[in-house]
């Protein structure tokens, strides 16, 4: 993260003190952070894992997986878990993407937050 921010410093000429975040944006660089949120979502969404809609009404949260219950921290740090959560967490419009759509979507969505 600091050799990425080094270089989006050098490429957009921001002194040393200064923040990089508008930079990213003005750039259009996903940091590493949002790298892996991204990576981790993608392939969640790609598992094709259970969903919470179990009796085929629409309901609010029809869209999100089922995540699986867990007793260490250890497990809730796994990608295979931290996917469904963060893609559970994300807004409606996003989630009822389709896989060709979600990738460029959550890309524009991550450059905004």
């Amino acid at each position: 993260m600091v050799l990425q921010k080094r270089a989006i410093r050098v490429m957009a000429g921001i002194p040393p003190r200064d923040g990089c975040r508008e930079a990213y944006k003005d750039l259009k660089i996903l940091t590493v952070t949002a790298l892996y949120i991204l990576e981790v979502i993608l392939h969640a969404h790609s598992l094709n894992l259970t969903r919470n809609n179990r009796h085929g009404r629409e309901t609010r949260h029809g869209h999100n997986f089922n995540l699986t219950a867990h007793r260490t921290a250890l497990f809730a740090k796994k990608p295979s878990y931290a996917g469904p959560k963060l893609f559970n967490a994300l807004p409606t419009q996003l989630k009822q993407l389709e896989k060709s759509n979600l990738k460029r979507g959550l890309c524009c969505w991550l450059l905004i937050v």
